[in-house]
């Protein structure tokens, strides 16, 4: 019996460690690229799209699909907009030009799922699938954010913009989609040119 015990608690240790070290392989050389998204090529979007949002350029990064936009906002308070929370998607922000007041975590009041937003498509061939919820913004933190600044709003966060205080405040998005609702390879149009 103490025989058996101690064989069973040997090889459970034994699977537990082995788990626990397990990595994922290293993908074959040379079946990946690099995105690479210069500052020229959000100062052509920018130029191409005056006060607009655009995709940018998107890839597929192994577990999920990294996907760039450019977004610009004009200047003033922002009157009657929601708050919105992504569900599956982490974005990353990087204020490109401008001042502007974000407000992050806040609960959502009565929350509604966008049923507009995956039907809409963005100048250039962008689409936005991921599953949005909108609704009025209880609480939460505000930032004042201008160039340089980086922004981090994980799945479920709401945010909002609350105030831009430029006339040119633009920023571009780096949204990680684990679920690979957002296309890879795609390229926009204004870039091919």
């Amino acid at each position: 019996m103490r025989k058996a015990i101690t064989t069973t608690l040997i090889t459970a240790t034994t699977v537990a460690l082995a788990a626990q070290t397990a990595r994922t392989p290293l993908p074959a050389p040379g079946t990946n690229k690099a995105l690479v998204m210069k500052a020229s090529e959000v100062q052509q979007l920018i130029a191409a799209y005056p006060g607009g949002n655009a995709e940018i350029k998107s890839i597929d990064a192994g577990r999920h699909v990294v996907d760039f936009w450019l977004e610009q906002r004009k200047q003033g308070p922002v009157a009657g907009q929601s708050a919105i929370a992504h569900a599956e998607i982490t974005e990353i922000y990087y204020i490109v030009s401008g001042t502007a007041t974000l407000m992050t975590s806040a609960r959502l009041a009565q929350p509604a799922y966008n049923e507009q937003l995956p039907t809409t498509q963005f100048p250039g061939g962008g689409r936005f699938l991921t599953p949005t919820w909108g609704g009025k913004a209880e609480g939460g933190e505000t930032h004042k954010v201008g160039p340089g600044d980086v922004i981090v709003v994980p799945p479920g966060t709401s945010h909002q913009w609350t105030t831009i205080d430029s006339p040119n405040f633009a920023y571009f998005i780096a949204r990680i989609d684990p679920d690979k609702r957002q296309a890879a390879g795609l390229v926009n149009s204004a870039l091919k040119k």
